[in-house]
């Protein structure tokens, strides 16, 4: 069955927040033209202005970064170019660069908001308060960088003018809606915590928790206090809460066995820096699930000058990286952590899968097995399944996701997203038996996956089994991810099953729209196509597909299509056609 699932374990992180990001002139690919930021007029700075963009948008940050750096001595007036200037410093890794880049746009009259946030930074770094104020001030900031530099602020107040000072610049802030406030708000409870305010500390962590904002570090704090208090009974609910609604994580899973071993558990008080670099980082982790490019990288730089240690950005910063397909970079930063950090294993899948994306796939291997061997963790083992399963090495993946599940087993734990990816798994060998009986489960289990839904729902389809139930279940799913071109693909797939051509035709045409890059949707517009008469245009999706590098077995069976067309019948051949939804 072609059905793309990917990878069900994952490094998850969500954080409800209404910053977003404030460059004009940062496009998809980090820069566009527009009126605010001209281009220069003279001949050498235009020279050197133009090949630093076409560097940018051919993915070349650090070429970008030396021809803008040329452009600012060049038209020095140009707060755009200084601006871009930095940024492009920033996304390479290079925030010595970055610094240095700022430095002389300041120097020249420039004060772009990323110029100022830079040098605000640097200036506390080296413990030039009174500079790294004036630099942070809001005035000119956009909602992102405004947060970011809310944060830094808060924590410089409180090693220079206490703790009220900086509860209440933050309180001045709040909007009275947690869902909005959550960045600030998580700064607070941290601040409270260093400032020894514990009770404040845990009000502030439960409000949060109780609006929804689930986030790893926020967490952490607040079942540490929890249960350095004594109440580990809440803390250990409130970790396997998180786990359940956005997926494992490693560090907490730590914290959970911990807390059940009775150990003594440290509640973490943060000097400034920490603080302030966490400020960066918090507002970053929530930009990096809102944009498919690399654009977060840069603050997670920012996060990181100020805490080197702060181990949970770099596997940010490389997954910003493998977003705009620099796996090499991203192997690079995540090799920095140490195998004492709780986010070494995660580290090192996330490295096995960009070798994967990569094409180096027995590297992948040898990364996640050696490191499986020094830490025997379970997140790893779950990469590892998936590793096998991405490679359709099905038997591995089905003796590795067994043996995790019968260890989970043991201690009373049923995952349903491993339940999900062993059917899965059990599906491509053909153990079919299996394979419904495991994704029953996990949808039994999380009767609300639109993800378990479409997939067995298409496989009932599919099989030409169960067929108003597959139906249904696919629907369903469709109600719950509306934007999802794979679901929207397997109702018109459905439907083509049946023999309703022309419904199929309808959801199949938009499931391109949705994803217009995937063989296997393009695959079944064809098919299509061809019931419905329109045998050239079927030809022309058949010949897209093959030219998106479909699987070797889907690419024989659409080569063969162009000479014969399509093989797969309808099960049941539909006696009148439902009339089409309308379009817009």
């Amino acid at each position: 069955m072609m059905r793309r699932t990917g990878a069900v374990s994952a490094f998850l992180l969500s954080l409800s927040c209404a910053a977003c990001a404030s460059y004009p002139g940062f496009g998809a690919h980090g820069f566009s033209i527009d009126s605010a930021y001209a281009p220069p007029k003279d001949a050498e700075a235009l020279g050197d202005y133009l090949v630093a963009r076409y560097a940018a948008m051919t993915n070349d940050p650090r070429e970008a970064a030396s021809r803008y750096a040329a452009s600012i001595d060049t038209a020095p007036e140009s707060t755009g170019i200084a601006e871009r200037a930095v940024f492009s410093a920033l996304v390479s890794g290079n925030y010595q660069q970055a610094v240095n880049l700022a430095k002389k746009a300041h120097g020249a009259g420039n004060f772009g908001t990323l110029v100022r946030l830079t040098l605000g930074i640097e200036a506390m770094t080296e413990g030039k308060d009174a500079v790294s104020a004036a630099y942070l001030t809001e005035d000119g900031f956009g909602p992102f960088n405004r947060t970011v530099a809310r944060g830094i602020s808060a924590w410089r107040m409180l090693e220079h003018d206490g703790p009220e000072a900086a509860e209440g610049y933050l309180q001045q802030t709040l909007t009275g809606d947690p869902r909005l406030d959550s960045a600030t708000l998580y700064m607070m409870g941290l601040i409270q915590l260093a400032a020894q305010s514990d009770a404040d500390a845990l009000e502030t962590f439960e409000t949060l928790w109780n609006s929804g904002a689930r986030l790893a570090i926020g967490l952490d704090a607040h079942a540490r206090l929890l249960a350095a208090n004594g109440d580990r009974a809440r803390a250990l609910q409130l970790l396997k809460t998180f786990r359940e609604e956005v997926g494992e994580n490693a560090p907490l899973e730590t914290l959970r066995r911990e807390i059940q071993a009775g150990r003594d558990i440290e509640v973490p008080r943060l000097s400034p820096r920490q603080g302030a670099a966490l400020a960066v980082y918090i507002p970053a982790a929530a930009l990096i699930t809102r944009t498919d490019d690399d654009v977060a990288s840069v603050y997670f730089v920012l996060a990181l000058a100020l805490d080197p240690d702060l181990h949970e950005a770099r596997t940010l910063w490389a997954q910003s990286l493998e977003k705009a397909g620099r796996e090499v970079e991203s192997i690079s930063i995540l090799s920095r952590i140490p195998d004492t950090s709780p986010y070494y294993a995660p580290a090192r899948g996330q490295i096995a899968w960009a070798l994967l994306r990569l094409g180096r796939e027995q590297e992948a291997l040898q990364v996640a097995r050696q490191a499986l061997d020094q830490t025997h963790d379970r997140g790893l083992q779950i990469q590892l399944a998936e590793i096998y399963r991405a490679m359709a090495e099905y038997e591995d993946a089905d003796r590795l996701l067994s043996e995790i599940i019968r260890v989970d087993a043991l201690k009373g734990r049923t995952d349903w997203r491993l339940m999900f990816s062993r059917g899965a798994t059990r599906e491509a060998l053909d153990d079919w038996e299996g394979a419904e009986a495991d994704l029953k489960l996990a949808l039994q289990l999380q009767p609300n996956s639109p993800l378990v839904m479409n997939y067995l729902g298409y496989a009932y389809v599919d099989r030409g089994i169960h067929l108003e139930e597959g139906l249904d279940l696919i629907r369903t799913a469709l109600t719950y991810d509306p934007d999802s071109g794979f679901i929207t693909d397997s109702l018109g797939w459905a439907y083509y099953r049946l023999g309703r051509y022309e419904l199929a035709t309808y959801f199949l045409e938009k499931a391109v729209e949705l994803e217009p890059g995937d063989p296997t949707l393009n695959d079944h517009l064809g098919d299509a196509y061809w019931r419905s008469g329109r045998k050239l245009e079927a030809k022309y999706q058949w010949e897209r597909s093959l030219k998106l590098e479909p699987a070797e077995q889907q690419r024989a069976r659409i080569e063969v299509k162009l000479l014969k067309g399509p093989d797969e019948p309808a099960v049941v051949q539909a006696e009148s056609d439902q009339p089409l939804p309308h379009r817009p």
